[in-house]
């Protein structure tokens, strides 16, 4: 008998049951108070296995975001993060300027949507022209582009609010080259790709003296230089204010991440798609740099082939509870269950990573996946897979290797930390004795 009919059996046995003896003055399930259940309701907790993974080629192009700033943390050491893009010049509008115009001022105009200390609000901006172009590729978190030592524009912006628009004056030598090209219709503005091989790109980072990360929003409707200039207008007698605007994020643009995990029990992690056991017992996950945390189910297995026949009720798995956070850092609010194998790599499916899906989800599908949401009282995630459980019983859908790892892998930069006992998996499960 296969499990849909086992269940359709048992629960009918249940239900004559209770009709049968809804008169007993008892009340127990079974044919008296001295009589046997025929369903034995228990809980297993499933061993498991775990090791720590670097993963590879996590990208950056293109999201809309970009990292900069600088991190020091006890368990994953230093971050440095540097954000990179292409500036659109809008050659048709450069036609209004004419060889009279006076500029007033130049702005630069950056979003802030993301702060890894949520203290540490001051960000020491620095924005510097590129020395190469970036290239027209698919751009990782371990990538960079060469910079100059041209300064376009630097500032302390105090960030009162996130997803706010900040302004800061741009460097006046840059902006008075920038705007005598243009005004006189020179060839390194006549079109896109002349103006980007005379100014390739702009890179933004923090001072070194920076403790903090942040997160930029590079779209263009808010990230862009704003030349300000004056024209004379017909009568000669009145100057008529204009704007030019370039702008930012419509281009490529990336960020790329620097590590130095020197001193941590992540030092020798160098090679990607490979297997360590830190020496400090601990897992490690984080985000941006491609640490994840694989868990290995085998004993799952196990446990399914000794008791084929178990109807299960529901399963979770929980984290927690983690490590304290260092102070003013919040870890990710979501985790997934990739799937992976003996390469240690994630399975792409499209645009999608395959991974454990909702309860109630196609199991072999990819755009469902199961959240393990953080409650921040008990610092411990949590999520059914009561679905994939059961599916895993009647081997329908049997996977034993999963990478834990953040939602947005690549949106944000925070990390967890626990002990390889505090990951849980619980099945509950009723059998016929």
């Amino acid at each position: 008998m296969n499990l849909l009919g086992k269940i359709k059996s048992i629960g009918a046995l249940m239900l004559g049951l209770t009709l049968l003896f809804s008169c007993e003055k008892n009340g127990d399930f079974g044919f008296g108070s001295d009589d046997i259940s025929p369903v034995e309701f228990s809980v297993e907790t499933v061993g498991t296995s775990s090791s720590v993974v670097l993963l590879d080629s996590i990208s950056s192009t293109n999201l809309g975001v970009g990292f900069i700033g600088n991190i020091d943390d006890p368990d994953f050491g230093k971050v440095k993060a540097t954000s990179y893009a292409q500036m659109k010049l809008n050659v048709d509008d450069l036609n209004d300027i004419s060889e009279e115009a006076i500029l007033d001022s130049v702005k630069l105009s950056i979003k802030f949507g993301y702060l890894y200390k949520d203290f540490a609000k001051t960000a020491r901006l620095k924005v510097s022209l590129l020395s190469e172009q970036i290239k027209d590729t698919l751009h990782i978190t371990t990538n960079s582009t060469a910079i100059s030592n041209e300064l376009v524009a630097s500032g302390n912006i105090l960030i009162d609010e996130l997803d706010s628009v900040y302004t800061i004056n741009v460097n006046i030598d840059f902006a008075n080259e920038l705007f005598e090209l243009m005004r006189n219709g020179s060839p390194q503005v006549a079109t896109q790709e002349a103006f980007e091989s005379a100014f390739p790109g702009l890179a933004f980072q923090t001072e070194d003296n920076s403790s903090n990360a942040f997160g930029i929003v590079l779209e263009p409707e808010s990230s862009m230089i704003d030349f300000y200039y004056s024209e004379v207008s017909s009568t000669g007698t009145v100057n008529v204010p204009a704007t030019h605007k370039i702008t930012i994020g419509e281009l490529t643009h990336y960020y790329g991440l620097e590590f130095d995990r020197s001193g941590t029990a992540l030092e020798g992690m160098a090679t990607t798609n490979q297997e360590y056991s830190p020496s400090s017992g601990l897992r490690y996950i984080q985000a941006g740099a491609g640490i994840v945390t694989k868990i290995n189910l085998s004993e799952l297995q196990t446990f399914a082939n000794l008791k084929p026949d178990v109807i299960v009720n529901t399963a979770q798995v929980s984290i927690g509870p983690i490590d304290e956070p260092v102070d003013g850092v919040t870890p990710p609010t979501r985790l997934l269950l990739l799937l992976t194998d003996s390469g240690n790599r994630v399975i792409r499916d499209g645009e999608n990573f395959r991974a454990i899906q909702q309860d109630g989800s196609n199991p072999i599908g990819s755009g469902t996946a199961l959240t393990l949401l953080y409650d921040e009282d008990s610092k411990t995630y949590t999520g059914s897979i009561t679905s994939f459980i059961g599916y895993y019983f009647s081997d329908v859908f049997r996977r034993n290797q999963f990478f834990i790892a953040p939602s947005s892998i690549n949106g944000e930069l925070g990390n967890v930390v626990f002990r390889p006992e505090d990951f849980k998996l619980k099945v509950f499960y009723s059998e016929l004795k």
